[in-house]
């Protein structure tokens, strides 16, 4: 009886983490699809202009997770899409501060403050090769 009552509380976090977890992958997959729409409309760019603007505009309209909880940012473009353009590809990377929701569990997965609350922070890249010239047909 003393053995269940000292791996009672283990196991039923370990329970209560197998729905978090499918939030974390729920999460990457729209961070990774947001990263990847943010480089291709980056790529696709005729005129000389913004790949920066165009890229942070794609990936944030990509990105239909949570936007803040409370006071608690969870994601803001202008802090977390990255562009980088360099020789002829684009490569733009996309975090998203996923709330843990179970104490101990960010500081298990290397989470920070860095959004300001108990979070884990999701990151995805995605570099695409600038096209140049032609149609799109």
């Amino acid at each position: 009886m003393v053995e269940f009552a000292l791996l009672a509380p283990i196991l039923l976090y370990l329970v209560l983490c197998i729905p978090v977890f499918g939030m974390f992958t729920h999460s990457w997959m729209v961070v990774s699809g947001a990263a990847r729409a943010g480089a291709r409309a980056a790529s696709l760019l005729r005129v000389q202009g913004s790949r920066e603007a165009v890229a942070r505009q794609a990936a944030d309209q990509n990105m239909y997770l949570r936007r803040s909880d409370g006071d608690l940012v969870l994601f803001d473009p202008a802090r977390d899409v990255q562009v980088r353009v360099q020789g002829g590809t684009v490569t733009v990377q996309v975090t998203y501060h996923q709330p843990s929701y179970l104490p101990l569990l960010s500081a298990l997965l290397g989470g920070s403050g860095e959004a300001g609350g108990d979070t884990v922070p999701i990151t995805a890249a995605a570099t695409f090769v600038i096209e140049q010239g032609g149609s799109l047909k």
